[in-house]
C-alpha cells in the first residue's frame, strides 16, 4: 500500500518498523514500486499495514538514529550527517563529519547511534545531538548554530547507548557505567562534560541499553551468540531499574504492561494495553544494530523476546530470504508533542 506525503499520522498507527529495501516486495505487487530505489518501507505494528513513502533524501544514507520523530542519518560515502522527518520530508543538514578535528584521527570515523535531546520543530535553536563515534566509541555532540561537531575529551571510551530522558542526557559504556551529559552553555568557553551517576557494576558481556519507563531509568543487557546461517542471534536480556537513593541497579523480571523497542532507535517504551492485544506486553521487541558492517551476515538479528518465559520469537514482518538486509530495520515514532 502507498501512502501519500499527506498521510495523517495518528498515535495508534504506530510504532513503525523502517523495513530493509530488499523489502519493497511486500508493499504490493507494483513492479515500479519494488525497483523505485527512494521508496522506503514502513511496517505498522498496530496495523501490521505496510506504509511506502518516497524518500529520495534517504537515498545512499544509514539510519544511525531514530529519536523525537526524526530519522539521523549519515551518508554511505561521504561524513555527511542529516536530520529527516519521514512523514513531512522536512530536513537538517548537520556540519559534516570530517569538519572536526577528531575525523582524521580516528581509524574508523563513522556515527554508530545518535539521539536528539527535542524535536527540532519545535525548539529549533536549542535542541542538541549526542552521539557514539569511532573505533573507540566516544561521545561527540552538536547544537544549532556550532560549525563542527564537538568531542567530550572527558567522557571516556566505549559507549555503548544513548537517551534523552526528561531534561537529561544519559549516556552508559560496555560495563554498565552511567553518565549524564551537561551540553548547555558556550562550549567555546565551558567545554561539555560528563557527571559519573553509577560505577560500573558488571562484567558480563553482551550490549548494553537505557530506557526510561513512567520516571525510572532502566537498564538493558542483551546477550547474543555466533549463528553459522546469519551471523549472530540474541538468546537472552537482563533488566535492572536504578535506584537513585541507593545508587544501585536492582533486577526486574517483569516488565507488566510495558514493551521496550530496541535497536538503532532511541531505546523506548510503550504501554502495550494501549494497541489492543497487537503488541505483547513484558516483551523486548529488538532489532539488529551490532557494529559490524562489512559483513553480508547483518541485519537479520531482529525479534520478540518475553521476559515472561525467556524465549525469543521472530518478527514476522521481517524476511529471512534474503542473505544481506541493508539497511538494517530500524524503530520509528513521531513526535505528537
Amino acid at each position: 500500500m502507498l501512502v501519500d506525503l499527506g498521510y495523517e499520522a495518528r498515535p495508534l498507527d504506530f510504532p513503525w518498523l523502517m523495513l530493509p529495501d530488499n523489502h519493497h516486495h511486500d508493499a504490493g505487487n507494483d513492479d515500479e514500486a519494488y525497483h523505485n530505489q527512494d521508496l522506503k518501507c514502513f511496517f505498522s505494528l498496530y496495523t501490521h499495514q505496510i506504509h511506502c513513502l518516497e524518500l529520495p533524501e534517504a537515498y545512499e544514507k544509514t539510519v544511525c538514529g531514530s529519536s523525537s520523530g526524526w530519522l539521523i542519518l549519515r551518508h554511505e560515502t561521504t561524513s555527511a550527517v542529516t536530520l529527516l522527518n519521514p512523514l513531512n520530508r522536512a530536513q537538517i543538514a548537520l556540519p559534516q563529519l570530517s569538519s572536526s578535528p577528531f575525523y582524521d584521527q580516528d581509524p574508523l570515523p563513522v556515527l554508530h547511534k545518535a539521539i536528539l535531546s527535542s524535536d527540532p520543530c519545535r525548539y529549533p535553536f536549542d535542541y542538541k545531538v549526542l552521539a557514539i563515534f569511532g573505533q573507540k566509541r566516544r561521545l561527540i555532540c552538536y547544537k544549532p548554530r556550532d560549525r563542527t561537531w564537538t568531542m567530550i575529551q572527558d567522557a571516556g571510551v566505549h559507549y555503548e547507548d544513548i537517551i534523552s530522558m526528561g531534561n537529561e542526557l544519559l549516556a552508559t559504556d560496555e560495563v554498565g557505567r552511567l553518565v549524564s551529559c551537561n551540553l548547555d552553555g558556550d562550549w567555546f568557553w565551558f567545554p561539555p562534560n560528563v557527571e559519573e551517576i553509577s560505577d560500573p557494576f558488571f562484567f558480563k558481556g553482551g550490549k548494553v541499553y537505557l530506557v526510561g519507563i513512567e520516571g525510572e531509568l532502566v537498564m538493558l543487557i542483551r546477550f547474543v551468540q555466533e549463528n553459522f546461517s546469519f551471523g549472530q542471534e540474541t538468546y537472552d536480556f537482563e533488566v535492572y531499574r536504578y535506584d537513585s537513593m541507593e545508587s544501585i541497579w536492582e533486577p526486574i523480571s517483569n516488565l507488566g504492561s510495558w514493551t521496550i523497542l530496541l535497536g538503532h532507535n532511541q531505546s523506548t517504551a510503550i504501554e502495550a494495553r494501549q494497541f489492543k492485544g497487537l503488541i505483547k506486553p513484558n516483551c523486548i521487541y529488538f532489532t539488529d544494530d551490532s557494529l559490524e558492517e562489512d559483513s553480508l551476515l547483518v541485519g537479520h538479528d531482529s525479534g520478540v523476546f518475553s521476559m515472561e518465559d525467556g524465549k525469543v520469537e521472530p518478527l514476522r514482518c521481517i524476511s529471512h530470504d534474503f542473505m544481506y538486509v541493508w539497511p538494517r530495520p530500524v524503530w520509528y515514532m513521531p513526535s505528537f508533542t
